[in-house]
């Protein structure tokens, strides 16, 4: 130990903190540790938050490295188990004060006065019982200043000073307790991964700390202290903004929270909290200090949070299409879009397989730049083993970043150079176990890291495809199952023409229509002559026969897309003529007996003829209300009956 009195100069004088700050008992260590920081203090004092006005205790930075070294979470551990409380201070006696030396007139409102060192440390507390602090005697190498008044006019002497021939071991371990402070600060700092900074608005000087020159990307000491060396590795975008909020807490004396990204020289991107406040002398600003955090995991944890929540809504999107929309190409090139457009990728493609794996492209999504594949026979290189395809068969995907490191045979890798594909996904399309297809996510401009999450989501998006293809196939299904009612609901089993059903809605709609168009409308009966003798002679197999043929003659005849072919009952059959006159349906009828003659269907059984003949009856008028639908068929049917009179094999007119 040294008895040098000119260590006494090392130690401070110790005066009254005018502006303590105040903080509770339940914000956490965390929060306590920003607004120090911000304020620029190295303490607070601990206020009771169901009392505010009641002082429970000191919070230092001694604290916060207790609290470190005992690892306990920041963010949810609060004060007041940390701090010390009042009831923990010692009264130091040869400082009480004496009744002759009344409490200073500016405390009566405050009985607790800090004092403070000059580097701004907590040392004690001045009562109106006395000055208390840790120890049980005052540090004898600390004195009161001249600044510090007990009363108007007086003014106290100076503390005990360690004289030459005392021991200077209580200064000393006071020394060493600061440094330490110093120390666990630094570390405290370091361990948040916050770093401060000081602008001195009246010399324009910054200082900053080590942790936050490391935090802007800056090598240890390269920080200059000049304003514009904060934004050396401020990212291009977030500097102006930066700039700004910087300028506006100065002027309009405000606080200010922003928040930046830091690129360094490797390209590592960083992202930062930066808030502060200004501090004002005689009304005016004169310094502007804050805190820096790192809150790039904070930040990636919003970017995985925001982009999952974008997965699950891409998902819900495909799914409601699938249940709205029936068509699957449709389907398909949303899928593909949707999905390059979310993981970014240069190309996605769906494969359809066949049975030896190879397979066609029936979907695309493709960036400018690059060779497209729609259409293309294709067969993955990764497809070709069976260790590969039973992975697939087993709805497992395969990832690959770099194709050049998959030691492929040389014909497949000219296959992934011809397309530029240097990276890609594979996701199976199954159906009932079975590969139908794959969804492909191509990298073209180079080499890719694949995230887990996007391979997942190919995954669940093949799924959605699978189900997709499922309900096109039932819905295909369905359709035709429908078309074959309807066909059983409105055609005639045996001719395949329309039925009496189907006959009588096309003869009271076309009867309407043209009613209101004061178009004709016209009816041709036909009947088969002597078919009774033709079944008992030929069979009802040859008979059916005869019939099927009739119906294919009256259909070609009838060829308009508004002409109607029906099986009016036996072997009658009626055509609906609409838009047609007398004469126009009497050559149609004229067309149809020549077609069948020209047939030359034997029948050995008719009394006129050895062919199969028809007689045919026409009738025509403009629908109105004078007439009905049956009178018109009526009209058609008396002309049939004289055309059969008359001796069959041929066309007879209705009268007028």
């Amino acid at each position: 130990m040294t008895n040098d009195s000119s260590a006494q100069t090392n130690y401070p004088n110790v005066t009254v903190d005018a502006t303590p700050l105040s903080i509770d008992t339940e914000q956490t260590l965390v929060q306590v540790l920003s607004v120090m920081a911000i304020a620029g203090k190295s303490y607070s004092l601990v206020y009771s938050r169901s009392q505010p006005s009641t002082l429970v205790g000191v919070f230092s930075y001694t604290h916060v490295a207790t609290a470190m070294a005992a690892a306990v979470d920041f963010t949810q551990a609060t004060v007041g188990p940390w701090m010390t409380p009042l009831a923990a201070l010692h009264l130091w006696p040869e400082l009480t004060f004496t009744q002759s030396s009344p409490f200073p007139q500016a405390s009566q409102a405050e009985p607790y006065q800090p004092l403070v060192d000059k580097g701004g440390h907590w040392v004690g507390l001045v009562t109106p019982a006395g000055v208390y602090g840790h120890q049980a005697q005052p540090p004898p190498c600390l004195k009161l200043s001249e600044g510090l008044k007990l009363s108007e006019g007086e003014t106290p002497g100076q503390w005990p000073l360690a004289q030459p021939d005392q021991p200077l071991e209580p200064c000393q371990l006071l020394s060493s307790q600061l440094v330490q402070q110093q120390e666990r600060l630094s570390l405290a700092l370091e361990g948040a991964q916050m770093g401060l900074w000081d602008w001195n608005l009246s010399h324009n000087s910054i200082v900053i700390s080590d942790q936050l020159e490391y935090l802007l990307g800056l090598g240890p000491g390269e920080f200059d202290g000049h304003y514009d060396s904060l934004f050396t590795h401020v990212h291009e975008d977030d500097r102006a903004e930066l700039q700004q909020a910087l300028a506006q807490s100065i002027r309009f004396g405000q606080r200010y929270q922003v928040e930046f990204r830091v690129q360094s020289a490797s390209g590592q991107t960083r992202w930062l909290s930066s808030r502060g406040q200004v501090f004002k002398q005689n009304g005016s600003p004169y310094r502007l200090a804050g805190i820096t955090l790192d809150i790039s995991d904070q930040k990636q944890a919003e970017l995985e949070l925001k982009l999952q929540t974008q997965r699950e809504r891409l998902l819900v999107e495909i799914g409601q299409r699938i249940r709205q929309v029936l068509d699957l190409q449709s389907i398909l090139a949303q899928t593909v879009v949707s999905v390059k457009g979310f993981i970014e990728a240069d190309r996605v493609i769906i494969v359809q397989c066949t049975p030896d794996m190879s397979g066609q492209v029936i979907q695309e999504a493709c960036a400018s730049g690059f060779p497209a594949m729609m259409g293309w026979e294709v067969r993955d290189p990764w497809s070709v083993g069976d260790k590969f395809l039973r992975h697939y068969q087993a709805g497992r995907g395969l990832a690959v970043e770099n194709v050049y490191t998959q030691n492929l045979p040389e014909s497949q890798v000219l296959f992934l150079e011809y397309f530029q594909i240097k990276a890609q996904v594979v996701v199976p399309i199954l159906q009932e176990q079975a590969l139908w297809g794959l969804m492909i996510a191509h990298q073209c401009a180079a080499p890719r890291t694949w995230k887990t999450a996007d391979v997942r989501l190919l995954q669940s998006l093949a799924v959605q495809v699978g189900i997709a293809i499922q309900q096109a196939n039932m819905h295909q299904q369905i359709t035709r199952a429908n078309e074959q009612l309807k066909r059983m609901a409105y055609l005639d089993g045996l001719t395949q023409v329309a039925n009496r059903r189907r006959l009588e809605q096309s003869l009271d709609r076309e009867w309407r229509r043209m009613g209101r168009e004061q178009s004709p409308l016209a009816v041709i009966l036909a009947d088969i002559d002597f078919f009774k003798g033709f079944n008992d002679h030929y069979g009802h197999q040859v008979g059916d026969d005869c019939l099927r043929l009739v119906a294919r003659i009256l259909s070609r005849a009838a060829k308009r897309p508004g002409d109607l072919v029906a099986r009016y009952g036996g072997e009658e059959f009626m055509i609906l003529l609409p838009g047609t006159d007398a004469q126009g349906a009497e050559t149609v009828a004229e067309t149809v007996r020549q077609m069948l003659h020209s047939r030359c269907i034997p029948h050995a059984a008719s009394p006129t003829n050895k062919i199969v003949t028809m007689s045919l009856g026409v009738a025509s008028c403009i629908p109105s209300s004078e007439i009905t639908p049956q009178q018109l068929v009526k009209q058609a049917d008396d002309a049939l009956y004289q055309a059969k009179q008359q001796g069959r094999d041929q066309v007879r007119l209705a009268p007028k």
